[in-house]
C-alpha cells in the first residue's frame, strides 16, 4: 500500500500538499515518500517512488536542492575544487566544502553537488572553470555548455566568447590597475606593439633585446595538451637580457612594457583567458554536457549513446522565477532496485521540478549531493554513491550563505587621481572611543587597531579596549574615480591603565 509522507522534516512546521502523480507527455512520476526540509532559504526534498517513461516503469530515489538567488540577497552559488597551486588535483565534495568554509570567511556552504566531467588521472575539468573571477580553465575545446553565476543572482548558459589571453594587474587592494592583451603563449612578440607570455612548459632561453617582466608565480594551471593556461604571481624583476625559463615562473615580453613603472612588486599579475558575451562579469562558472531542457521542454534527442543507458545522474536547472536547483538520481543500487535513469528520463524529471533550462552534469560514480545537517553541524551525503564511497572529482557547485567581497574596481589608466590627505589627530579615550580628523572627499577610512583592520565610514569608532598597550594607524579611502587612498598614518601607541587608577595621567597615558 502506498504511503505518503508529507513534510516529516519540514523545519518550518507546515505541511505541503502536492499531488502524488505528475504527467508530462509519456512521463509519469508516482512517488511513495516525499520528505522536505529548509535551511537558509534552500529547500531539500527527497522523493522515492516510480517513474514511467514510454511504458517502462522503474523504481527511483531522487534528491532535489534548490534556492532563489534573486529573492534572497545573501544566497549565492560558488564553484569549488581541490586543485593544487601548481597543478590540478581531485577531491570529494566534502573536501571542497571544507576548503570553501576554511578559505573564504564570507561564505558558509549550505549544500551542493559534483560538477563537470574531468580528466580522471590528473583532475582538470573538460570545460571552462571560473572561481572568484579567475578563469582557471577555458576548457579543452569540447564545445560543451558552460553555466555562469553573477553577483546579482543572474545565471547564464551557453558558450562564452573567448577573446584571447590578457594580463590583469591588480593593486594590493584587489582593484584592477590595468589589463593588457596577450597575443601569444610561449613565443616572442612579432613587433613592439605585441605582448606575449612564457610559461614553464617552454624549455629554453627567451632571447635578449626584448623587455621582460619576470613573475614569481603563486599559481599555475596548464592542461596536458597545452590548450589552456592560467597563472598568477608577483613581479620579481625586469630585464632586457636573455632569460632561461624556470619552473614556477611566468615571463611577460614586450617592447615598451612597463616603461612608466606602473607595475610594481606589490601588484598581483594574472594571465588568463578573457570571457565575453553573456559571460562577461561572471564570478563563478562551471562546465556541463547535454542540454536536458530548453524553454521548459524536455529534450528528445542527445548526441551520445550513453544517454540511453541507466546510470546515477546529476543535473542543474533554472526555473522561470530564477530558482536554481540541483537534482541527483541514485543508480547502480541493485539491492534496492534503484538502477538510475536515462538522460531522456532525467530531462522529464527536470521539467517535473519546473526547469525552463536544465543541463546534465557528470554522473555515474561521481554523482554526489551534500547538505548541511543543522542538528549535527556536519554535512550529510544525501544520495547513495554508487561506488560505495564518495568519489574524488574535479570540481563542484554549491549554495552558500553570506556576502561576497566587492567585485574588483577598474581604476583609471594612467592613474591621475589625487591622493587623499592622511587623517591626523588620531587619539583614543580611556573608554575606547577612537577619533581623528575627517578628510575631505574620503569615502571611508581603514582603521588598524592592534593589527586588526576595521572599515569605518565616520571619523570615530567605539572599540572595546582592555587595559594595556595598543597600536593604531588610520588611512582614508578614495572613491575610485577622482581620489585614491591616502597612505597610512604613522603608527601610534597608547597605554590604557585600569580604571581604578585615579589620576588623569594614569587613565590616559600616550607613550608615542
Amino acid at each position: 500500500m502506498k504511503k505518503i509522507i508529507l513534510g516529516l522534516l519540514l523545519f518550518v512546521g507546515t505541511f505541503l500538499f502536492i499531488p502524488a502523480i505528475h504527467v508530462h507527455a509519456e512521463f509519469l512520476f508516482d512517488w511513495e515518500t516525499r520528505e522536505t526540509e529548509f535551511y537558509e532559504g534552500v529547500r531539500h526534498t527527497e522523493m522515492i517512488g516510480t517513474i514511467q517513461y514510454n511504458g517502462v516503469r522503474t523504481q527511483q530515489k531522487i534528491n532535489y536542492l534548490g534556492g532563489n538567488l534573486l529573492t534572497k540577497n545573501d544566497l549565492h552559488i560558488v564553484t569549488g575544487d581541490n586543485f593544487r597551486d601548481f597543478g590540478w588535483g581531485k577531491g570529494t565534495i566534502l573536501n571542497m566544502i571544507d576548503r570553501i568554509n576554511e578559505e573564504d570567511s564570507n561564505y558558509t556552504v549550505i549544500g551542493g553537488v559534483n560538477g563537470d566531467f574531468y580528466n580522471t588521472s590528473v583532475g582538470y575539468p573538460i570545460e571552462a572553470y571560473v572561481n572568484n573571477f579567475e578563469v582557471i580553465s577555458m576548457g579543452l575545446g569540447s564545445n560543451r555548455t558552460v553555466i555562469g553565476f553573477k553577483d546579482n543572482g543572474e545565471v547564464v548558459f551557453g558558450r562564452p566568447e573567448w577573446q584571447g589571453y590578457e594580463l590583469i594587474v591588480y593593486d594590493e587592494d584587489g582593484n584592477i590597475k590595468n589589463s593588457l592583451q596577450i597575443a601569444g603563449i610561449n613565443r616572442m612578440p612579432v613587433d613592439n606593439n605585441e605582448l606575449t607570455a612564457y610559461f614553464e612548459t617552454f624549455q629554453g632561453i627567451i632571447p635578449a633585446d626584448a623587455h621582460k617582466l619576470v613573475i614569481i608565480a603563486t599559481n599555475i594551471k596548464i592542461d596536458d595538451n597545452e590548450k589552456t593556461f592560467f597563472g598568477k604571481g608577483h613581479l620579481s624583476f625586469e630585464t632586457d637580457d636573455a632569460y632561461e625559463m624556470a619552473l614556477q615562473r611566468i615571463v611577460i615580453v614586450g617592447g615598451n612594457l612597463n616603461d612608466d613603472g606602473f607595475i610594481d612588486s606589490t601588484d598581483t599579475l594574472v594571465v588568463q583567458q578573457r570571457m565575453g558575451g553573456d559571460f562577461e562579469g561572471v564570478r563563478y562558472a562551471i562546465g556541463c554536457w547535454e542540454t536536458l531542457v530548453t524553454d521548459g521542454v524536455a529534450a528528445d534527442s542527445f548526441p551520445s549513446d550513453h544517454s540511453i543507458y541507466r546510470h546515477p545522474r546529476t543535473a542543474i536547472g533554472v526555473k522561470e522565477d530564477g530558482t536554481v536547483f540541483f537534482v541527483t538520481v541514485d543508480g547502480r543500487d541493485y539491492i534496492n532496485d534503484f538502477l538510475g535513469v536515462t538522460n531522456f528520463e532525467l530531462a522529464e524529471i527536470m521539467v517535473y521540478f519546473g526547469a525552463v533550462e536544465a543541463y546534465n552534469l557528470d554522473g555515474g560514480g561521481s554523482t554526489t549531493m551534500s547538505w548541511y545537517n543543522e542538528q549535527t553541524g556536519t554535512y550529510d551525503i544525501l544520495n547513495t554513491p554508487s561506488d560505495g564511497i564518495v568519489r574524488s572529482v574535479s570540481d563542484g557547485v554549491f549554495f552558500v550563505i553570506g556576502t561576497p567581497e566587492p567585485a574588483p574596481v577598474r581604476l583609471p589608466y594612467p592613474d591621475t587621481r589625487a591622493i587623499l590627505s592622511v587623517p591626523d589627530n588620531l587619539r583614543i579615550t580611556p573608554d575606547g572611543l577612537i577619533t581623528f580628523n575627517a578628510v575631505d572627499h574620503a569615502s571611508g577610512y581603514e582603521l588598524s587597531l592592534d593589527e586588526e583592520i576595521i572599515a569605518i565610514t565616520d571619523p570615530w569608532f567605539q572599540a572595546t579596549i582592555e587595559p594595556g598597550l595598543h597600536t593604531l594607524k588610520i588611512s582614508a579611502e578614495g572613491d575610485y574615480t577622482d581620489y585614491k587612498d591616502s597612505v597610512a598614518s604613522a603608527e601610534i601607541q597608547y597605554t590604557i591603565f585600569p580604571r581604578r587608577t585615579k589620576t588623569i595621567l594614569d587613565l590616559f597615558n600616550p607613550t608615542g
